[in-house]
């Protein structure tokens, strides 16, 4: 081999050993900044990059072709691995940045005209109606409305409101989210066809977390909200998706719990009158966390809110799922539009799904015979298909988008830094975990009064008694500090072993429906199934 050939090759070998330290040292760096691979690992992995880097500037000294290619395979090789290792970290570490910490809360509320209203905003409002309830949000919103010069016109509730409104007694109503959902998801409805939103108000609420950071080495129960709407989960919206995820760190389990969306629970925003689950949303994730404690008599540590569009996003990231749809269907889109051209309509089989079509499927209940539950089968079916794909090689190289998209959708009061310490020890102690699931899904489905929505009766589940000692005895063994190997009757204390939960007196059952609510509840509600 020539010199000046032997010298080109050993600078280009030079700089490629270069490229490999610095990456090394990168790779180092975010993986300690990370803070979620433990330290041992990362102490390890610092040994083995060392070795290397010792063994192939040794292998400096073997001048022949045969080494010079070698050796640049391998520091190409090291080099793209650990600059896709290091961007990777990089990612979630991002991801684990953008997470919502739960603190902010917005709702709204929008002034409606006529779609066929010659009114372009507010400032053409000569006439305003809206619903004379005491309520933060209306209040706020009309004193956000003082600085324009028209009449404000009160109606009692919000058919009354939109009756005054197509009669042209009013230029204009205020009505919220909230009421502006229940109207779009009438069936007969056509309010997308005759109203158009000249104004929003928006009504920002922020909290100060009281949660105390820990490693998450205890027992911990985080509770799930599936939010129906689109966007940031700092709105507030329905809540179709309800879950309790109660995680054993030292039991390394974790079940999981889904609750129907409508299944009847008091409202604490509304003196805890019954209402559907699903409504408690509007009021924020901390509404239905209370419902359920009060529910099922557990604590619940931590809550977690999603938005659907983060369905969209994740699944149109990995470039689409294959799911076996159970069923032909046509559904509402994404921005809840019926019309005919915005329709999703999926055929019975196994298909190629993108993200608006997934959350077609994952949101359908409409179909006979398919309603919550196949729903809820749907979504484990999503859930399945979007893990499948993560774990093919394709969806691995798209890990860490699909990390930062969801991290955009997704608002928790878990504290990030316990989340790293969490998955830190998990990754240490090397253990594998269970996983458990139940569905609490009662068959008694009737039209009820919703305290959130008194203008017409509406379908809600009542649990059983059965359904709520089941989860209050998982939470229960779960907190347990007795082992099967150091369990013994204690016969001269034996009080201690009995199950001690009285079911809250709001809490309406099958069991107790006739006796709490002529106890309890107004007069409306006093009637029978």
């Amino acid at each position: 081999m020539k010199e000046s050939t032997k010298k080109i090759n050993k600078r280009i070998d030079l700089v490629l050993l270069i490229l490999f330290l610095a990456g090394s040292i990168y790779f180092l760096v975010e993986a300690i900044v990370g803070e979620l691979i433990p330290m041992n690992y990362i102490l390890i992995a610092g040994v083995i990059l060392l070795l290397i880097f010792i063994l192939i500037f040794v292998s400096f000294r073997i001048e022949n072709m045969a080494a010079f290619i070698i050796r640049k395979i391998l520091l190409v090789f090291l080099c793209c691995v650990l600059g896709f290792g290091a961007v990777f970290q990089g990612r979630i570490r991002s991801a684990f940045a953008n997470v919502d910490d739960g603190s902010t809360n917005i709702s709204r509320m929008y002034v409606i005209a006529l779609k066929d209203s010659s009114l372009e905003n507010i400032e053409d409002v000569n006439v305003l109606g809206y619903v004379d309830h005491v309520n933060a949000l209306i209040t706020y919103s009309m004193e956000q409305l003082e600085s324009y010069s028209m009449e404000n016109m009160a109606y009692e509730n919000t058919d009354e409101m939109l009756a005054a409104l197509n009669d042209h007694e009013a230029d204009a109503v205020l009505i919220s989210d909230q009421d502006q959902t229940f109207e779009i998801q009438k069936e007969d409805s056509t309010y997308s066809d005759d109203y158009k939103v000249i104004h929003t108000i928006e009504m920002t609420t922020t909290t100060e977390s009281d949660v105390v950071e820990s490693d998450l080495t205890e027992p911990f129960v985080v509770y799930v909200s599936g939010m129906d709407d689109m966007g940031e989960p700092t709105y507030n919206g329905l809540s179709d998706v309800n879950m309790l995820l109660m995680v054993d760190p030292k039991n390394y389990h974790v079940e999981m719990i889904s609750i129907n969306r409508d299944t009847y629970v008091p409202n604490s925003k509304y003196d805890d009158y019954p209402d559907k689950l699903t409504h408690l949303g509007w009021d924020g994730v901390e509404a239905g966390a209370e419902a359920l404690e009060k529910i099922f008599g557990i604590e619940i540590d931590y809550t977690a809110k999603v938005t659907f569009e983060s369905l969209i996003e994740i699944v149109d990231t990995l470039g689409g799922i294959d799911v076996d749809v159970q069923l032909d269907f046509c559904e509402q889109d994404e921005n809840r539009s019926f019309a005919s051209s915005d329709l999703i309509c999926l055929n019975k089989g196994y298909q190629h799904l993108n993200g608006s079509q997934a959350l077609a499927y994952a949101r359908h209940r409409h179909t006979a015979g398919w309603d919550v539950k196949g729903r809820e089968q749907a979504q484990r079916d999503i859930i399945a298909a979007v893990v499948n794909k993560l774990l093919s090689v394709e969806g691995a190289l798209k890990a860490g988008d699909v990390l930062n998209v969801a991290s955009n959708y997704v608002s928790t009061n878990l504290p990030m830094s316990s989340v790293k310490s969490f998955v830190m020890n998990a990754i240490s102690d090397g253990h594998e975990w269970t996983f458990g699931s139940s569905t609490i899904n009662s068959n008694y489905e009737y039209l009820f009064p919703c305290a959130s929505y008194t203008s017409q009766d509406l379908y809600a589940v009542l649990l059983e008694e059965e359904d709520i000692m089941h989860v209050h005895d998982l939470y229960v063994t779960m907190n347990s500090d007795e082992t099967f190997n150091d369990f013994a009757f204690d016969l001269n204390d034996m009080e201690k072993y009995e199950n001690t939960f009285e079911l809250d007196p709001k809490v309406i059952t099958v069991e107790n429906y006739y006796d709490t609510v002529p106890t309890y509840f107004p007069s409306y509600l006093r009637y029978n199934f």
